[in-house]
């Protein structure tokens, strides 16, 4: 607050209470819309861009039905920068699984994002990202993920499996580099986890195999396995069943 005062050219937008990520994420777009703004970057308080993202992001603002430009994430170091740059990656990849492109370092075209209605109000964290996504996609946008930029992010707190990171050692497979941290969320946040993923599986065909209940409820397998031992499992599977039942109250 106090370096958008000092700064005319920082607008501040506060809300007294917590409404979620959903409607801040609309208020912003509104916001660039009614000053005519047409892209808009999200990120989170932990986002950590490269240097070059707007750069690369510039290339492909032009291209037709672009809804979205995200990054190549190294997410919770599951990837270093320096194996990140010694991969083969193509110059873009179109996403097909709406999941794979999240809110933070996503550059949004705002015209497309309000055509569209915008962020889903309801879902108020979790998958909201992949709620908008499964949206655009099926009204024949495109959401591309450029690779020659990237994000450092972290999802929760992240804790280091060494036995999976021993694996991926080993072994070189992409299974054990993704299974060797543990992204640690609060029981509230499992709930949202819960409740939203279902919602998004149930209501969109294009969900993709990564909301699939046999996926989810493996994640929260992982999850109970790995959390750290002071965490009481009893605890997250109460919010993890109560979080699938209360997704009917969403449609």
């Amino acid at each position: 607050m106090e370096i958008a005062e000092q700064c005319d050219r920082i607008h501040f937008i506060g809300s007294k209470a917590n409404k979620g990520v959903a409607f801040a994420l609309n208020r912003i777009n509104e916001y660039a819309r009614d000053h005519g703004y047409q892209w808009v970057l999200t990120l989170d308080q932990d986002s950590i861009c490269a240097p070059n993202m707007i750069e690369q992001y510039r290339k492909y603002t032009g291209k037709d039905k672009v809804a979205i430009l995200c990054p190549f994430v190294l997410n919770n170091g599951k990837y270093t920068v320096k194996e990140y740059q010694k991969l083969k990656l193509p110059e873009i990849t179109v996403i097909t699984q709406p999941n794979d492109c999240i809110t933070s370092a996503a550059l949004c075209n705002v015209e497309i994002i309000d055509r569209i209605g915008g962020y889903q109000d309801n879902l108020f964290i979790d998958y909201v990202d992949t709620e908008i996504n499964c949206r655009l996609m099926k009204n024949g946008y495109r959401i591309i993920r450029v690779n020659s930029t990237y994000l450092l992010q972290h999802m929760g707190e992240a804790k280091a499996i060494p036995l999976f990171e021993a694996f991926y050692h080993v072994t070189g497979l992409n299974l054990f580099r993704k299974m060797k941290a543990a992204s640690v969320y609060s029981d509230k946040r499992l709930y949202y986890q819960a409740r939203n993923s279902k919602y998004v599986y149930c209501r969109h065909k294009n969900a993709g195999t990564k909301l699939t209940p046999l996926y989810m409820y493996s994640l929260f397998l992982y999850d109970s396995l790995f959390y750290p031992i002071s965490r009481s499992r009893i605890k997250m599977w109460k919010n993890i069943i109560k979080g699938r039942c209360d997704s009917a109250d969403l449609f």
